[in-house]
């Protein structure tokens, strides 16, 4: 603030303004809290070149977020109102000094998201900028749900062995984030019909929920409402002819061979990254996880000292994978790049004695979950320029598979590095080296060919006496000789 006071001489207290340290003050004779007051105050600041604070409210308060995207407000512990804009979770903040509402607001608003996503955002943040927040689903009612209604199943289903698990009776039991993934796919159609019956989740309900969403996010919702209605049909709920998802389809499967899936990272997103983060940072040990062991996302944040055996005199990563349940195990030795990536990691004391990377707690490297982690490299990943949408941590490991592929390595070699239980996915790398490799090779033969034929043409052909060439004919096909009739 601006706004200082002393005492005079006779003991009564005055008020002023004073914007710089060593430059001129200017007193308020207004009584102090009126609007008089403030009136002069801000004259003040404005006449000595000052730019107005934002006014101090209580620390209990909540202030309500805008309605725009990537546009963030806070309450600081002083109480201060801090409007902010940010790209993306733990990404830099770039703080909004004009005041709310304005046209300098709004402009400085727009000039910050252009830079956020000059820096690490994609063609899809320029239309999603555009667009207004979407407002929070309002929580599920927390009393006891009546008997028959999806709510009711819902929860039923939640607690059986098809949920939770049970190896006595064959149920493996869904994975945490399947769990989680499902919880909130079907939870959004419990919002409005939770207290119905299930006999309105008919076939057309289902199917005008499915269009309403994206191939990918149709295919999950529709295994996550069989799942339920599996569980129903072993418990006698449910009758396997009043299967409200049987002949429903969705386009995930095409649409996944469409896009690709994650996208492989290119040796220029490689170059950049470990440009920006050096060996002996959080950053590029993370990376080397990844690169050096072929692991997927489940394995490399759990990835630690532990994993590291030594077999037939080499050091090895030897470790059970989480996606088999632990019927897997990968046994790759250590590469040399990656064992240089250790030691200065190590030097740092960035390690932890029971996983590699996770989250620093009162000194000690701690594990995180694969979400926490995954995130935690994305963001490495934007700050080195490597944000585009579908490269994250499963990209790396696709491009060692076409490395893999590329150096001619068999189907059972590729499915022992990296944890594969179906030769269909070696094979697919191979198949596509393969054809490349065939596409490269033969241009070679053309070129060849091309250049042998140009030869050919510099060298005049011999003329015996009738005139006709000798021994340089033109050879054709036979198909091409014309019959005389």
């Amino acid at each position: 603030m601006y706004l200082y006071f002393n005492y005079s001489e006779s003991g009564s207290l005055r008020w002023y303004v004073k914007v710089s340290r060593k430059g001129r003050r200017i007193g308020i004779r207004e009584q102090y809290g009126t609007a008089a007051f403030d009136a002069a105050y801000e004259a003040a600041v404005a006449c000595l070149g000052g730019v107005l604070r934002m006014r101090r409210v209580k620390s209990d308060m909540t202030p309500v977020q805008p309605e725009r995207r990537y546009l963030l407000v806070d309450v600081s512990r002083h109480g201060q109102v801090r409007h902010y804009v940010q790209l993306r979770n733990k990404l830099p903040k770039i703080r909004i000094k004009a005041a709310f509402g304005t046209a300098e607001f709004e402009a400085e608003v727009d000039a910050a998201i252009a830079a956020q996503i000059a820096l690490y955002g994609n063609d899809s943040d320029y239309v999603n900028a555009q667009k207004q927040r979407s407002e929070p689903c309002p929580p599920l009612p927390t009393s006891v749900p009546k008997p028959g209604t999806l709510r009711w199943y819902w929860c039923g289903y939640r607690q059986s062995d098809h949920w939770l698990g049970d190896l006595s009776v064959g149920h493996e039991g869904l994975a945490e984030t399947t769990r989680l993934q499902r919880t909130g796919l079907i939870e959004s159609l419990l919002i409005e019909n939770g207290e119905r019956p299930f006999a309105v989740l008919t076939r057309g309900v289902i199917k005008a929920e499915m269009k309403a969403r994206t191939p990918s996010q149709a295919g999950n919702l529709l295994s996550a409402l069989r799942g339920m209605v599996r569980w129903m049909i072993d418990e006698g709920h449910l009758d396997e002819d009043d299967d409200p998802t049987i002949g429903l389809r969705s386009g995930k499967a095409k649409a996944s061979r469409e896009s690709g899936g994650f996208l492989p990272w290119t040796e220029e997103d490689m170059a950049r990254y470990r440009a920006k983060w050096p060996l002996g940072t959080e950053a590029r040990l993370m990376f080397d996880i990844l690169h050096y062991t072929f692991l997927r996302l489940g394995d490399a944040h759990r990835f630690g000292p532990p994993h590291l055996r030594q077999i037939v005199r080499k050091m090895a990563i030897q470790i059970a994978t989480e996606k088999s349940q632990g019927n897997t195990t990968v046994t790759v030795p250590v590469h040399p790049e990656f064992a240089e990536s250790l030691r200065a990691a190590r030097a740092s004391g960035i390690i932890g004695s029971e996983v590699f990377t996770g989250k620093l707690v009162r000194g000690r490297v701690l594990p995180m979950n694969k979400k926490a982690w995954a995130m935690k490299f994305k963001k490495y990943a934007v700050l080195a320029g490597v944000n585009e949408p579908k490269k994250s941590c499963h990209g790396v490991r696709k491009a060692r598979a076409e490395v893999a592929a590329y150096a001619e390595c068999t189907e059972s070699q590729m499915m022992a590095m990296f944890g594969w239980t179906d030769p269909k996915m070696p094979a697919h790398y191979i198949a596509q080296a393969n054809r490349e490799k065939l596409g490269v090779s033969g241009m070679d033969r053309i070129i060849v060919f091309d250049q042998r034929q140009s030869l050919d043409d510099l060298v005049q052909p011999e003329t015996n006496k009738a005139g006709t060439a000798s021994g340089n004919e033109v050879v054709t096909f036979p198909g091409n000789i014309r019959k005389k009739v």
